[in-house]
């Protein structure tokens, strides 16, 4: 080999290490945002919610806040679960209507999410624990009624992943990931185009050292083929972050009673707003299925 060529592949080589630790920094950077905590001051429920503001331990280790409002004559309790990085003022609008519905509602905040703190954003380890202390605070409060859970993408991860004392009689989850690989790879490709997940495993990596978590137990479809009481998959026909195939296959999994609906034309958004009277129904409906049938 040449001098010459021998000076080039040296120089290949120097360029190839320093894009290699460009990355890598990069992807650390990166995965440091993702679950960096987002507090938020929020305080008492506006008054057009109504319902006062509350706190209970978490098997997270987190004193976790939100919002409690119990309706006079209530059969039922709904505990709402926000998406990522956002907070529990998010699901006010589901819970004005579900009190409108008769029942009490709770909004909370995840851990290392508004008022609730934490140290990190889990994806789903600790949410999940938050979620099932939420449904024993409900039915602390509430003895004796049945309890329905109303997640949006994290919170719907969460709802899926949780071990319960006594598992909620019934569950909504909206724009739920597959996994948390899979999601990583979603938003990368979003980021960056097709191929964008291909830097996935720069993240993925990452989350063990971090957050002291196997990868692989941040699988709501995995979770979902223990979960034997009635499940509404609900899922935007555009959505790009949490896609129609990971619905899908979280609806297969499931061993329970289940149903699907696609949202035509939304993305991950929230699917109140979107779908308005066609979601209030289609939700109504499957609550008081699976929540009043002994109130009939």
């Amino acid at each position: 080999m040449s001098p010459i060529a021998k000076r080039w592949i040296r120089r290949l080589l120097v360029v190839g290490a320093v894009c290699l630790l460009a990355g890598i920094g990069f992807s650390m950077y990166v995965g440091r945002q993702l679950i960096a905590p987002v507090p938020r001051v929020i305080g008492k429920p506006p008054e057009s919610l109504g319902g006062e503001a509350v706190e209970f331990a978490s098997g997270s280790g987190s004193r976790i806040v939100g919002w409690l409002d119990a309706s006079k004559d209530a059969d039922a309790s709904i505990l709402l679960l926000h998406a990522i990085r956002a907070d529990r003022r998010s699901m006010s609008g589901r819970a004005r209507f579900f009190r409108e519905e008769g029942y009490n509602t709770l909004c909370i905040d995840f851990q290392a999410h508004g008022e609730s703190p934490g140290e990190h954003i889990t994806i789903g380890h600790l949410e999940a624990m938050d979620a099932a202390s939420g449904v024993e605070f409900l039915r602390e409060r509430f003895p004796g009624l049945p309890v329905g859970i109303v997640g949006t993408s994290l919170g719907g991860a969460a709802a899926l992943m949780a071990d319960y004392a006594e598992p909620p009689e019934a569950f909504v989850v909206e724009a739920v990931f597959a996994d948390v690989e899979t999601a990583i790879g979603n938003r990368l490709d979003i980021r960056f185009g097709r191929g964008g997940r291909l830097l996935s495993p720069l993240l993925t990596w990452q989350i063990e050292p971090l957050l002291g978590v196997d990868v692989e137990t941040l699988s709501p479809v995995r979770s979902a083929a223990r979960v034997e009481q009635p499940v509404f998959v609900v899922y935007g026909s555009e959505d790009r972050r949490a896609r129609p195939t990971e619905a899908r296959a979280i609806y297969a999994a499931l061993a329970g009673p289940k149903q699907i609906w696609e949202v035509v034309g939304a993305s991950h958004v929230d699917l109140h707003r979107f779908a308005g009277g066609d979601y209030e129904s289609r939700v109504t409906d499957f609550l008081a299925a699976n929540l009043r049938t002994g109130n009939d």
